[in-house]
């Protein structure tokens, strides 16, 4: 039997974006749902280098007053009228991108390259909050004994899913990540669910070298080279320096896939890329198909293989991001639970 939930206390705290490197945590209104909407619970929200940029100021679009965060998922306690293939007590994780279903894009899944695409946490309130209500549409499900914590790596996971495919990652080949962050980590997830032969992470920090190693992958630093070429090399730092490592650590008729973007110069002399006929594409946002990949995914692993660093309450959420923003971070994802 279908029914409504209303919490206790309709408490709704929320981290607003009050201009350049200022946060503050505030009440806002408890969400009143449409009839197509639900409200979500929030159970957990990542923190990435797209909202520390727009913590810095570098986000022309943010508003004053915008509720940050787009990496997030929870716990449906209201139902609108409307929606009938949900339930109050499900688990789900959101898609951030509010799109005009209709273009081209949208039509063909290329949610990044819809014309009128707001995204959460940046163009709209996002879900750095308790409570937030959202389009039925936009929800992903996920399997019901996913670890809540867990609901905030959907969305990263699902950058990674693009990502390998647009590298070319498949079954057999070898595949080289460089930076063990969030992204690169959620890289390294798919890509050996897909059953490459060998998986290699270029990473600075030994403590996250640390992890990778512990668990069964390779990690090397900036400098080291492999016993041979990758096939596919995936780069979710995106410097000139980075794309020009990749392109020395793949094969002839490789691929280098660029997901970080960083902007520190030019890409490399293109020599190497015409001799070898070395294929270097991009990889931005996801589809729809990605996200429910990325939601089973997650479903599936122990959270302790996508290291996280877990922050307990709103409060310290500002202190998170100034950390951030100067380098001072854990070996882990940031994950905030509300």
């Amino acid at each position: 039997m279908r029914h409504r939930a209303h919490p206790d206390s309709r408490s709704n705290l929320a981290v607003r974006w009050r201009g350049p490197e200022s946060l503050t945590v505030e009440q806002v209104p408890f969400p009143s749902r449409e009839p197509d909407e639900v409200v979500v619970k929030v159970e957990s929200a990542g923190v990435c280098g797209t909202d520390v940029s727009a913590w810095r100021g570098d986000v022309a679009r943010i508003d004053d007053g915008t509720v940050i965060g787009h990496e997030f998922g929870g716990t449906i306690v209201e139902v609108g009228d409307g929606v009938d293939r949900w339930d109050v007590g499900q688990r789900v994780a959101i898609d951030p991108n509010d799109v005009c279903d209709r273009c081209d894009s949208c039509r063909t899944g290329s949610l990044g390259f819809c014309t009128q695409r707001r995204l959460m946490g940046i163009d709209l309130d996002g879900g750095m909050r308790e409570y937030v209500a959202v389009k039925s549409q936009r929800l992903v499900p996920v399997g019901a004994n996913t670890d809540p914590l867990a609901l905030a790596l959907v969305e990263p996971v699902a950058v990674a899913v693009r990502a390998c495919a647009r590298a070319g990652v498949v079954p057999g080949t070898h595949v080289g990540v460089i930076g063990g962050g969030s992204i690169g980590t959620a890289c390294v997830l798919h890509a050996r669910d897909l059953g490459v032969r060998s998986l290699t992470v270029v990473e600075s920090d030994p403590a996250r070298r640390a992890i990778a190693a512990a668990h069964d992958v390779a990690a090397i630093a900036p400098g080291e080279r492999p016993s041979s070429p990758w096939d596919s090399v995936i780069d979710t730092v995106g410097t000139s320096t980075t794309i020009g490592s990749s392109l020395g650590l793949v094969r002839a008729g490789g691929t280098v896939c660029v997901v970080g973007v960083a902007h520190d110069g030019s890409l490399p002399f293109a020599e190497k890329i015409v001799r070898d006929e070395i294929t270097v594409t991009g990889s931005f946002c996801y589809s729809r198909r990605d996200l429910h990949e990325a939601a089973d995914l997650v479903s599936r692993v122990e959270l302790s293989t996508f290291a996280v660093d877990v922050v307990h309450g709103l409060a310290d959420v500002p202190t998170v991001f100034a950390s951030l923003a100067n380098g001072i971070r854990g070996p882990g994802k940031a994950v905030v639970v509300p």
